[in-house]
């Protein structure tokens, strides 16, 4: 697959040639910032912020989506297919975050056939980030803000130009046409790359909070790391991996239907059986599960962590709590019962 190079023009019209056949979604301005909305043209796209409020999730996996219907007479109604969708614009960390959810949806012999669907249907351009938030800290993980997995398109901005790099067959189809790039344009690229990947320094060991989660399930520290927690829930719906959802039936004038909804694995009521029994009846097994989730249950399920250091939940936690110091925390126990 050939490196190609687009000119901010070039990159408008194929944008606005785009809109006028699917949908195209990309980040809009916001009061505070940017998020995910459907776009007419290429004038309303913002990527001046790093990134989107809300994660990109929500085009592979719905806040609230039919699965299932039932007319009046009890004959079952197929839901409509997904349209042909763009997403562009999407930042690295969260188009690794759609690879681990397409790996959740579709892995172990199973296929989500509403995931799978979407997928079919979706091309997804990305956009390297240049420069990083306060809150990101997708390196420390081993990922890249120059990173192109999940993508059919990575774009780089090099100023005058974007660098093209196709990563799929429907990618290079897409930017078919287009001038090649030049050594110039891989070597400023590096440049960029460089740049952006020394402004975040630390680097979490994620081998040894796999070997040594296991053994810490049952000891004290999770309570001293829970107490700020107050279970609001905001970390995992604005979590690009988190994919806690619950069913649920609802009958309107004799029309029945089935929906899936995100759910939260930090509410007290979502893991309470039929029987009353709560196993995770303390908030400190709530916060432990979230942990867990991350670094250990998704490495041992689907070889990856589930965290991609996007930032979010860092941003939006009114108790102040930083996922990078729980894991600090962690480690420097696993040091000290080391020793």
């Amino acid at each position: 697959m050939k490196n190609r190079i687009i000119s901010r023009d070039e990159l408008a019209q194929l944008i606005d040639r785009l809109v006028e056949r699917v949908d195209v979604y990309a980040p809009v301005r916001e009061k505070n910032g940017a998020n995910w909305g459907k776009v007419g043209s290429a004038n309303e796209i913002y990527l001046e912020a790093v990134n989107t409020h809300e994660p990109a999730k929500g085009f592979l996996f719905p806040r609230c989506e039919m699965i299932l219907k039932f007319d009046q007479s009890g004959n079952a109604v197929e839901p409509g297919l997904p349209q042909e969708q763009v997403v562009f614009g999407i930042r690295p960390c969260d188009a690794r975050a759609l690879m681990v959810l397409e790996r959740f949806f579709t892995s172990e012999g199973k296929t989500d056939p509403y995931v799978q669907a979407r997928l079919e249907k979706m091309t997804i351009i990305g956009v390297a980030c240049n420069r990083t938030a306060p809150a990101c800290f997708c390196l420390a993980l081993g990922n890249s803000p120059h990173s192109s997995e999940g993508m059919d398109v990575l774009l780089t901005d090099l100023g005058d130009v974007f660098l093209a790099e196709p990563r799929s067959e429907k990618g290079e189809k897409l930017i078919a046409g287009l001038a090649e790039a030049e050594v110039k344009h891989l070597e400023r690229r590096t440049e960029l790359k460089e740049r952006v990947e020394s402004e975040i320094t630390g680097r979490i060991d994620t081998t040894r909070l796999k070997e040594n989660l296991p053994k810490m399930f049952d000891d004290p520290v999770w309570e001293r790391l829970s107490l700020p927690c107050i279970n609001c829930g905001a970390c995992t719906f604005l979590c690009p991996t988190c994919h806690c959802f619950d069913v649920t039936d609802e009958t309107v004038r004799g029309n029945s239907a089935r929906y899936r909804v995100w759910d939260s694995c930090q509410f007290a009521l979502y893991s309470r059986h039929a029987s009353g029994h709560n196993p995770r009846f303390n908030p400190a097994f709530r916060y432990r599960n979230r942990v867990m989730d991350k670094f250990y249950y998704t490495t041992e399920q689907m070889g990856l962590i589930s965290c991609v250091g996007c930032g979010r939940c860092i941003t939006v936690c009114p108790a102040g709590i930083d996922i990078r110091q729980t894991v600090a925390t962690l480690l420097s126990f696993i040091d000290s019962t080391e020793r």
